[in-house]
């Protein structure tokens, strides 16, 4: 298996594609992630990615996490009242906001265009922090080591990805495979033809509720990768801890994870890692916020 590119290409929206669940209170909602061991990682000799080796068994404290991706309804309010610079993409033709404010329509959405840093001072704004990296996979994936959130079987309808615009698994070996589909294939048709600016195809967060995780949350595979707490560090799962890890003590890069609608089937997989510097605004990523159980 090669791991599929990471491209800084732009983003993309669509309304009405999915069942939904409206009316879920989405800005606040927490789940609780009862205490105890979980399967974290996939094996040497399967089909995971080497940064996903080991597989082991890993005990975590009790912990809370959003049910939903922050959404850029929820993060306009952390702007307003904080005066914290707004998302914005690299190219400015693509910025899904103006004035402070998202585009309308796009309220429910996953923010997407934040750093680490925005992240992290957002979940601190609202009482909350970042999750870890092992935080993040067992509230995705359960105890009982599932590929994805659904279960373990691939499913081009669960998960907002580009095997869902294709209507097809999509699996990138290169970034010339990327840059096909996305730029010059059925992806950029599709981005132009329903994306928002003719660029990104998030959806509302809400969106897919037959496929939540075993504890309900949504998104957690697809839609917007997710900045996680961790410094990101391709070797660390063979010493990390197998109590409450928390990653490195430093890096140079922090650990994202889940993929987005940018990605192919690989990266929704459960155990999948991916990463970015700590500044960068990536077009597909987003985030979602935890916190200690009381």
């Amino acid at each position: 298996m090669i791991r599929p590119f990471l491209s800084l290409c732009v983003p993309f929206i669509i309304f009405g594609l999915s069942p939904s669940a409206r009316g879920t209170e989405i800005s606040s909602a927490m789940v609780l992630i009862p205490p105890g061991e979980f399967t974290m990682g996939t094996p040497e000799g399967s089909d995971g990615f080497p940064d996903e080796h080991p597989e082991r068994r890993v005990y975590l404290s009790g912990y809370l996490i959003d049910r939903f991706e922050v959404t850029n309804q929820a993060y306009a309010a952390f702007v307003h009242a904080t005066g914290h610079r707004a998302p914005e993409n690299s190219n400015r033709a693509a910025t899904l906001w103006v004035n402070n404010q998202p585009l309308s329509g796009i309220e429910q959405h996953p923010v997407v265009n934040v750093s680490w840093t925005d992240a992290d001072a957002y979940c601190r704004w609202v009482g909350k922090r970042l999750p870890t990296e092992a935080e993040w996979e067992k509230a995705a994936r359960g105890t009982d080591g599932r590929r994805y959130p659904w279960g373990n079987e691939w499913d081009i309808t669960m998960a907002n990805s580009a095997s869902f615009w294709a209507q097809r698994t999509i699996e990138f070996t290169s970034g010339a495979d990327w840059d096909a589909f996305w730029l010059k294939g059925d992806g950029a048709r599709l981005a132009k033809e329903k994306g928002i600016q003719g660029e990104v195809l998030t959806m509302p967060v809400d969106s897919f509720p037959h496929s939540v995780s075993p504890y309900g949350l949504f998104g957690i595979a697809g839609n917007a990768a997710e900045w996680v707490q961790d410094w990101y560090d391709p070797n660390y799962y063979r010493q990390a801890l197998l109590s409450d890890p928390s990653g490195p003590s430093r890096g140079a890069i922090k650990a994202m994870r889940g993929g987005s609608w940018l990605k192919p089937a690989a990266s929704l997989r459960t155990s999948d890692r991916d990463w970015g510097t700590i500044d960068s605004r990536p077009s597909g990523t987003g985030f979602r916020c935890a916190k200690d159980a009381l």
